[in-house]
């Protein structure tokens, strides 16, 4: 599918506009990897940076968690707002932020199941706008996409949220390339 079909397709499947920030209100408050980032989009002002340098790979350690579901939510939620946060920085942390974007993003195709772990798609957009060609990041969302859809979590106003943001950033991301 191209991208701007992707666009149209979340558009269809969320049946919303999205607010700026997600609808909930604990992504913004706490101390965890992920409420940092979506402080950080929220214009508080983070370390971003110095968030991004404390480890390589996933963005949050897997160990400061109970559940790897819970992890890899939390983790696919970071890359999200890594994702925003990478489009809105300035062009020289944007590039540090695009750079460790890509690292996440490669950590996870080699490291994490998407069909196990979520039924939210976060960064679905993120994967599909890495895609190389190989289609293994596009086949990526394609699955959190499918789980979304094959559970409850397709009625749920943050899965909903997601899947809107996901197109108004896919589709900011096309009218810089074209």
């Amino acid at each position: 599918m191209r991208q701007q079909d992707w666009v149209l397709h979340l558009e269809h499947i969320a049946g919303t506009t999205p607010a700026e920030l997600p609808p909930d209100g604990t992504l913004v408050s706490g101390e965890r990897g992920e409420q940092r980032l979506w402080r950080a989009c929220a214009g508080e002002s983070i370390d971003v940076a110095r968030l991004l340098a404390e480890r390589s790979g996933s963005l949050l350690a897997p160990d400061a968690f109970l559940a790897i579901e819970v992890w890899a939510e939390c983790e696919l939620a970071a890359v999200h707002a890594l994702h925003r946060l990478a489009r809105t920085a300035p062009p020289t942390e944007s590039e540090r932020f695009r750079t460790r974007l890509r690292e996440a993003i490669s950590w996870h195709l080699e490291h994490t199941q998407p069909d196990n772990s979520t039924n939210r798609p976060w960064a679905l957009h993120a994967f599909l706008l890495a895609d190389d060609g190989s289609g293994e990041a596009a086949l990526y969302a394609e699955t959190l996409l499918h789980n979304m859809t094959a559970t409850d979590a397709r009625s749920e106003p943050l899965s909903r949220w997601i899947l809107a943001d996901a197109a108004r950033e896919l589709r900011l991301a096309l009218g810089r390339t074209t």
